[in-house]
């Protein structure tokens, strides 16, 4: 009979499994759900889209981690550096405020801009919205730990 502490236990097994699965996939679970909705609310606001306009809106909700990785990373010729997970799951812990920050400002854009413009920055502009707020989410969560005494707090791997 396994023991409950021991670490192939299925159990433990499954909880591990768990964990890495959940920390590892917040900020594209979040960015997932917030391009869905975006796309109805931009759908709402403009009616149905052409085909074109399905590559527009794909095409805008790319965009934006494109250019920011872009610029992140200086011209891609930088490593993207994580933090740590216990960063990274207390930081992605508050996806609702960018996700529904993010939904606001798609919801903004398709309200006021025409069609074609609408389907190509409505995604752009919320997808911008939720990577800055996913940032300060991350950071804001790297200060508590650092104040909570984790030393290792913005330590990143490259």
């Amino acid at each position: 009979m396994e023991k409950s502490d021991d670490k192939n236990a299925p159990a433990n097994t499954l909880v591990r499994a768990m964990r890495s699965t959940t920390g590892r996939e917040s900020t594209t679970f979040g960015f997932s759900i917030l391009v869905t909705v975006t796309y109805g609310l931009t759908n709402s606001t403009q009616g149905p889209p052409t085909v074109s306009e399905i590559f527009l809106y794909g095409t805008g909700a790319v965009l934006s981690f494109t250019l920011l990785e872009g610029v992140l990373s200086r011209g891609f010729r930088h490593p993207m550096p994580q933090h740590r997970t216990e960063i990274l799951a207390l930081g992605t812990s508050l996806n609702l405020v960018s996700v529904l920050a993010g939904m606001a400002m798609g919801l903004l854009v398709a309200t006021v801009l025409p069609d074609g413009f609408a389907w190509i920055l409505a995604p752009f502009a919320a997808s911008v919205v939720y990577l800055l707020l996913e940032s300060v989410e991350t950071a804001g969560a790297e200060l508590l730990q650092r104040r909570r005494g984790n030393a290792e707090a913005d330590e990143m791997t490259p």
